[in-house]
Formats: structure tokens, sequence, C-alpha cells
């Protein structure tokens, strides 16, 4: 098992490692009040607007205080497992991931907290990883970091080491959503985090911390797709301002920003993947398209003559219910070549598009014949399609209309001082 002081100074750098040891001790106390007192204005700022937290939890530190931990679930937290002890999850043998996993979920099962996702400490994980999260039966991972474009002038050395040392996806070229792959839903981690913002790029201001997520978030509303804060409790004072006006501006937003767990988010993608869709032909040419799907699933509709639809977004309408009457003449679906890696096709109904794999071009609005499709093709394909002028019809990425998605998330690594110190000895 590596050094969890070595795995920190790595990500962190060692002169952030020695500051961040002299303000612990104002973070954690000798017993878990401080944490508590936290973890409650955590749960104060998202009841306030009626929504609740994700919160990873390292499985030992939930062990030593099982009350605290399923205290803050009765109320709505959802808690993840967070690894059994807080270690380098990418640094474990295959076998020592699959037992720690079990080891972990058991142990929040026990003490009445039932864990469906999981998120590896210093977002460090490789396939091996993967493999006992699947193992062990969760439902989604949360560990992928993806980071959004911030100002050059605000970039640090520490900054961009730590983007190499989470192996963190520019956001700028792919498509920051959810996605699932062998039965695991993988929903990525937003940076810049609190982590990064405090201790990376030195931030001070409340108001320059709020300033930089209120961007990500209005980038993400723009372009449909979901936005995971994460701001670990011990960080909530100078963290909350910011938590606080990215919710004020989400609630205001329109259409409106879907505010939910990752469970939630997690249930929703697989249940939204998995509606039917059928197509009963008609006279006249005509057929009418029926879509059978979770509570909250919704058509939406471009350069479409369609009665009684709302303006939604992108010159797209907002169907009142989810049947349609079809026009005559090409389909307003996308067209697929049978050729065409089968990655294409799962791609695109995953984002909610209505896919069709013919080999006739005039069957449908748009056609698609390629011989590669690679993730560095995805948000390029996207932006193809959504500037595209032809007819479309689609369903929503996020429930009853919603543009975009955001998740409040934050790592429990410890809850006192004694739980951080076992930490660097690996417990």
């Amino acid at each position: 098992m590596s050094n969890p002081l070595l795995v920190a100074a790595r990500g962190k750098g060692y002169a952030n490692v020695a500051r961040r040891a002299k303000i612990i001790g104002a973070r954690y106390g000798v017993d878990p009040r401080r944490m508590e007192r936290r973890l409650e204005d955590v749960l104060g700022i998202v009841q306030r607007y009626d929504c609740s937290a994700t919160l990873p939890v390292t499985a030992a530190a939930a062990a030593r205080h099982p009350d605290v931990i399923a205290r803050c679930a009765r109320r709505g937290i959802e808690f993840a497992v967070h690894g059994y002890y807080h270690v380098d999850h990418g640094a474990l043998l295959a076998a020592d991931q699959v037992d720690q996993l079990r080891r972990a979920r058991r142990l929040l099962e026990t003490i009445g907290v039932p864990a469906v996702g999981f998120r590896a400490p210093y977002l460090r994980w490789n396939d091996a990883t993967l493999h006992a999260v699947r193992e062990n039966g969760f439902l989604y991972d949360s560990s992928q970091a993806m980071h959004w474009p911030i100002d050059p002038g605000l970039e640090t050395d520490p900054y961009r080491r730590s983007l190499a040392f989470y192996d963190s996806i520019p956001a700028s070229d792919h498509p920051v959503v959810p996605s699932a792959e062998d039965g695991l839903v993988r929903i990525p981690v937003s940076l810049p985090d609190d982590e990064t913002v405090l201790d990376r790029l030195q931030m001070e201001s409340p108001e320059e911390i709020a300033r930089l997520w209120l961007g990500i978030l209005h980038r993400v509303h723009e372009l449909g797709e979901l936005f995971t804060m994460q701001v670990h409790p011990e960080r909530i004072e100078p963290c909350a301002p910011g938590i606080v006006a990215v919710l004020e501006e989400a609630r205001s937003l329109r259409p409106h920003v879907w505010i939910a767990r990752l469970d939630e988010i997690a249930r929703w993608w697989v249940e939204r993947a998995a509606s039917e869709i059928s197509i009963r032909e008609g006279a006249l040419g005509r057929s009418h398209l029926t879509v059978r799907g979770p509570k909250g699933v919704t058509l939406l509709a471009r350069g479409l003559a369609v009665p009684a639809a709302e303006p939604w977004a992108n010159g797209y309408v907002r169907l009142a219910g989810t049947e349609l009457d079809l026009p005559e003449g090409p389909r307003p679906f996308i067209g697929i070549h049978p050729s065409c890696p089968q990655g294409l096709a799962r791609f695109l109904r995953e984002q909610g598009y209505l896919v069709d794999i013919t080999e006739r071009p005039d069957r449908n609005t748009t056609f698609l014949e390629r011989q590669r499709f690679a993730r560095a093709d995805e948000r390029p394909l996207l932006d193809e399609i959504e500037r595209g002028g032809f007819p479309l019809l689609r369903m929503g990425r996020w429930p009853a209309g919603a543009r975009s998605a955001l998740a409040i998330t934050g790592d429990v690594d410890a809850l006192t001082i004694w739980d951080y110190g076992f930490r660097f000895l690996g417990r």
C-alpha cells in the first residue's frame, strides 16, 4: 500500500502539504463536534434550496463516528463510499480493492446507511477499481475529474500539477455528463473544486470563488450538462458564499436546473436510457410515436409544427406529452449506417437522441456514415448536430424539461484530528 503522505505530496506539492498541516487543527477537533457543526452548515444550505447533497465518506472514519453519519443520512444526505481507508486505490492490488470496497459498503449498511455509489480517495483509480466497484454491486462511480476552462491568468503550477495528478479530462473537449459503462454509471467530478480554489489557486475572496463557480454553472447550463460541485465540509466556511451563489442562480435559470443527489442522477440516467420508443404506422404516410419512460421524461422538438408545445432553449420546443404524430417525409431522427461503430449509436442514444440504424440516407432528416468514433469525437459531433438546421426530435437529458443538472457533493475524509492522523497511517 502506498504511503498516503507521499500520495498527498505528489498531488499537492510538499509546500502545500506543509501549509495545510498548519490549519488542520482549526478544521478538526479532538472530538467530532466541530465537523458536526460543519455538516449542519451543509444541511442548512441545501435544505434552504429544497435539495440535498452527496457526501462520500471513508468507512474507517464512519466506523469511529457511526451516530454522526447515520443522523445526517436520516436527514436526507446521501453517503457514498470513499474507500475503506483514505488511500490511493490506483496503488492497491485488484483483490485488495474488491475486499476494501466490500467491507466499506457492508460497514455503512450496518449503521443504517445504504451506499450505492463510490468516489475514489484523491480521485485516483484504475481499471481494477472499476472492476471492484462493479463486483460489489455499486450503481455509480464518481471518480473521473473533468476541468472547466478558467482564466489563464489564474492558473498556477500547483493547479496544473493537480490536473495531471487527477488525470483530469478537459470539459472543453468532452461532454460533462454521466455515461453507462458495462452496468456502471460514471458521473464526472467538476474542477476547480474547493481544494483547488483555496489551496492551489490561492483564492481568498468569497466573491472571487463565487464568480468562478457561477461561470461554470452558466457554461454547464448553456451546454445542457452536469455540474458536480465538490466542497469538503471542513472547508464550508470560506466556500459557503460560493455554494449559496450557485444554488441561488440555479434556482433562477430557465429552463430550470435539476438539483439532485448523485444516486438520483445515476438512477435517472439508467431509467431514461431504458425508455421504450414505439412507432405505429398510420394512413397517408403518417405515423405516431410514443415514448414510455420514467416520470419526467420529456420530448423536445425543433423545426417541427408541434401543437401545444412551449418554447424551451436552443431553438427547441418542449412537448406537452410523450406522444406525437410524425409529419410526412423523412423522420426527425438521426440515421446511422449499420457499418458505423456501435459506440456511435450508443453515445447518441445516451444523450437522448432518437436513432435509426438504416442504410437509407433519405429515411431521416440527418444521416451519419463514419468509420471511426472515439471519445475525442463526442463534443464535435454534438456541436454538429445542435448547430444543424434540420428538423429533430429528441428526449431531454434531464427530468421534467430541465436544461442542465447540478449536484452538491463533498468528501468526508475525517471527522476528528485523530481520524485525519489515522489517514497517514493508512487506517
